[in-house]
């Protein structure tokens, strides 16, 4: 005796279910065909806005002291050619153990992917090795006393010096970005900033990509290399970060 099997076979969709599967793929694929269309939509402008970052870093300003600092020719060759940078370093005058501020400006071009970029792939692919990272918010610090948002990276490195001898250094960082009204420390936030500045407001802008950093002295006198008034902990360098931040912001960011 033999068993019928059930037919294992999906039955055909009668006509109406047929139709409604069609009339979705149908409006599905419209959809998605006006979205693509939005992107030679987008309003294109032959300038750019300009950053609300000042173009030049003063030399002077408070207890500080600046000194141009050159752009080595590696970076020239790696970014856009129309990348504009600004550098200095800067000392406090009415104490001058403290260790130097390095501040670094990259101002983009109009090929803004090849211009600025996140600065943790720099950093590591220098060797840095990262120890902390946050978000950190200067209350106040903008000339319309709002508030302004950075990103703080705390990295080490061991360094070989001439003699043979390795040591560890350490640096504290911080970096935001300064769009034509806009202030982000976020990279994919400057990225949907940018789209919707250009959709609904109808121009391109320019980002200035702002660092500002410090080496932590404590980690040389840990390894007994150094002692006295220069040596700091991290949080005394991050505070006094801080406080140059919040005096330099003034001189260099538009209301």
């Amino acid at each position: 005796m033999t068993s019928e099997l059930p037919d294992s076979s999906t039955p055909p969709l009668p006509n109406s279910q047929t139709s409604a599967v069609v009339k979705r793929l149908y409006i599905l694929a419209t959809f998605l065909a006006v979205g693509f269309s939005m992107i030679w939509l987008l309003p294109k402008s032959e300038s750019m806005k300009p950053s609300r970052l000042a173009r030049n870093l003063p030399m002077q300003f408070a207890s500080f002291q600046g000194k141009k600092v050159s752009v080595t020719g590696k970076e020239l060759d790696i970014l856009a050619k129309d990348t504009e940078f600004e550098r200095a370093g800067y000392v406090n005058l009415d104490d001058p153990s403290q260790p130097a501020v390095e501040v670094s400006v990259v101002f983009s071009g109009k090929d803004l992917n090849n211009s600025i970029h996140r600065p943790e792939r720099c950093l590591q692919s220098q060797g840095w090795n990262f120890t902390k990272q946050r978000k950190v918010v200067i209350e106040g610090a903008l000339p319309d006393g709002s508030d302004l948002p950075f990103r703080e990276i705390v990295c080490q490195q061991s360094v070989k010096l001439e003699n043979g001898k390795t040591i560890k250094t350490m640096r504290v960082q911080y970096y935001t970005f300064f769009g034509h009204t806009a202030i982000t420390e976020d990279h994919y936030g400057r990225t949907l900033q940018d789209m919707k500045d250009r959709l609904f407001k109808g121009y391109d802008q320019q980002w200035a990509y702002a660092t500002f950093s410090m080496p932590v002295t404590q980690i040389y006198a840990d390894q007994g290399l150094m002692k006295g008034p220069g040596v700091f902990t991290l949080e005394q360098t991050e505070k006094m970060l801080e406080d140059f931040i919040r005096q330099l912001a003034p001189h260099v960011v538009d209301k």
